[in-house]
């Protein structure tokens, strides 16, 4: 397998060098050259563990069989308070909730950030590459736990997180600010994430920057899903959860899931499209968004249009108006780099852009708070369930995307992370110390208080770093 930029089709680069860039030379995101055709039939009855060998044999292909099996145990180990990983939660016939939660920092980016920092650390020895690797993130809340958890005492990496001051919840606030090495650093910034996201591109295109952080000895990567090393790994829980309901006898091969999944920077999404390119028997892959309704605007208009006010919601992580691998998913669907490249212009520019909406595939729609409560309410009232804002904005699609087919909703945070949107939500009081509204959460839930949980309540915080977007460069070199 190679990688090109989606804006220049003659420039080939081997996995190793895709994962360790981050971003391709160009400005572009890496993507696969083409896509293989599967037979995931001949896969039902492996575990979660075997298909993520299987996919990554295929798309990190510089790696040996032992390189990706060693990366792989050490990924979905024992790190998931769950064997199964991403277990599927019916809550009747037609509808269930694939958990994506399992994990260390109880999110969805636990599935590709327990395995990235041992990929990128396989891909700097495959290229006997020397110097060390400086990695700067935007975090819109679960990306920057995540990474720091992965890369957390990971030798030869650095890893320097930007959050919007006042745009993550303080569950996500405490998880950043608590770190028990130095090698990973949280820095809160003045505005919202598309800011952070700005900002951190603008340093990656900065050739000066660069140049300065490798006098400091260091190259520039990123864990955010600009990586295609962060992509991939999200394919494996959709082929996984379809294959478990083939085994389970809840349909034969070759009838097709419906899959929700609520989305702001359209990495989670484009997973499921690049299964279903791959040969997976998906139905309609439905985006759910919240207020910042951008990307629910344009599935259904063809206009991409971000210039609105940023609306802070109970599902921060969604919290987002330009969404980066929108360009990777308008690639797969019209493979043009020259085309792309003038759209990507043009939103650099004004902000908007417009295309045929024969292009797209997929369709959409969108929910506001009342209705994200209601959501929570229903769910944990009916069938005796916590789902988290993010999960409930998922939930509300089913009716309004007329879903009447098998459907899998992506639960993408744990109701822990989220606390005071769930608790009011149920007509609960909100206690005012954090610790006591979890012991609530769990009593609602009928289950302990995951460990992760409990241990992040007996490390101390960082004090916060808050510094303006013009402040970003200075703030890496503070901390390197």
């Amino acid at each position: 397998m190679q990688y090109h930029s989606t804006r220049n089709k003659n420039d080939l680069f081997s996995p190793s060098e895709a994962v360790l860039q981050g971003l391709a030379p160009d400005g572009g995101l890496f993507v696969p050259q083409e896509l293989p055709e599967i037979d995931f039939a001949a896969w039902i009855g492996s575990d979660y563990q075997t298909i993520a060998k299987r996919i990554f044999k295929i798309f990190f292909s510089d790696l040996s069989d032992q390189v990706i099996a060693e990366i792989v145990s050490t990924a979905y180990g024992e790190n998931f308070d769950d064997p199964r990983i991403v277990p599927v939660h019916r809550i009747n016939k037609q509808t269930g909730f694939l958990e994506l939660w399992h994990g260390p920092t109880l999110a969805f980016k636990d599935l590709a950030l327990q395995f990235l920092p041992h990929l990128m650390q396989a891909a700097k020895k495959q290229l006997d590459f020397q110097q060390d690797i400086l990695i700067l993130t935007a975090t819109s809340g679960d990306t920057g736990k995540a990474a720091m958890e992965g890369f957390a005492d990971v030798e030869h990496f650095k890893v320097i997180v930007f959050y919007p001051h006042n745009g993550v919840s303080s569950f996500q606030k405490r998880q950043m600010l608590c770190r028990e090495y130095d090698n990973v650093r949280a820095i809160a910034l003045q505005g919202d994430f598309d800011d952070c996201q700005r900002g951190v591109k603008q340093l990656f295109s900065d050739q000066k920057f660069a140049a300065e952080v490798a006098t400091c000895g260091y190259a520039l990567s990123s864990a955010n899903s600009i990586n295609i090393g962060r992509l991939i790994p999200q394919t494996i829980y959709y082929i996984n959860s379809y294959l478990q309901a083939v085994a389970a006898n809840d349909l034969s091969y070759g009838e097709t899931i419906s899959i929700i999944v609520p989305t702001g920077n359209f990495g989670n999404i484009l997973a499921a499209c690049y299964a279903k390119t791959m040969g997976l028997p998906l139905g309609r892959i439905h985006l759910a968004a919240n207020e910042n309704n951008v990307l629910s605007d344009f599935l259904q208009t063809g206009i991409y249009d971000s210039n609105r006010t940023l609306v802070k919601t109970s599902s921060p992580s969604m919290d987002i108006l330009v969404a980066s691998n929108l360009e990777r998913y308008l690639y797969l669907k019209n493979p043009d780099s020259e085309w792309l490249k003038s759209l990507m212009q043009e939103l650099n520019v004004s902000g908007k852009f417009q295309i045929d909406t024969e292009l797209l595939d997929l369709t959409a729609s969108w929910t506001d708070e009342n209705e994200t409560s209601t959501a929570i309410n229903h769910v944990y009232n009916t069938y005796d369930y916590l789902i988290d804002p993010h999960t409930a904005v998922g939930y509300s699609a089913i009716a309004k995307a007329g879903l009447t087919d098998l459907t899998l909703v992506a639960s993408t945070a744990s109701p822990y992370k989220f606390i005071e949107k769930t608790l009011a939500a149920l007509g609960k009081e909100i206690p005012t110390d954090d610790w006591q509204s979890i012991e609530v959460i769990a009593a609602l839930s009928g289950q302990e208080i995951p460990q992760t949980v409990s241990k992040l309540w007996q490390l101390p915080q960082d004090q916060e770093i808050l510094i303006s977007a013009d402040q970003m460069s200075k703030a890496v070199f503070d901390n390197i």
